[in-house]
């Protein structure tokens, strides 16, 4: 009998250490995946808002019937040596426009520099 009780002290001393190495990973999978989340969080947030850019550097034009974006780029970009292709490019990619027609009334969002 004596055996018996050795036995099921030794076995509830294995199944809690056991227990206790579950519940100490499973907490620190959980900070972990923690850290990891709050991070990519942190970085979504600072890719999203420029990393602190400056607002200066883009100006809010409201498009006026019979503007394109090729009279736009040229009002802003009025220097010889400036593609306005390129100039045409970025304010289509800023302000998500995928095609060449643009509605009046709307405003756009011009690179300054």
């Amino acid at each position: 009998m004596n055996n018996l009780n050795t036995y099921t002290i030794n076995y509830q001393g294995v199944k809690s250490k056991t227990r206790q190495k579950k519940t100490t990973f499973i907490k620190l999978f959980s900070a972990l995946m923690g850290i990891l989340f709050l991070s990519i969080l942190f970085i979504s947030l600072f890719s999203l808002i420029g990393f602190g850019e400056n607002s200066s550097n883009f100006i809010n034009h409201e498009i006026k019937s019979g503007e394109s974006l090729w009279s736009i780029a040229s009002q802003y970009y009025n220097k010889n040596n400036v593609d306005l292709r390129k100039i045409i490019f970025e304010i289509k990619k800023i302000n998500n426009i995928d095609s060449a027609v643009i509605n009046p009334g709307r405003e756009l969002i011009i690179p300054l520099d």
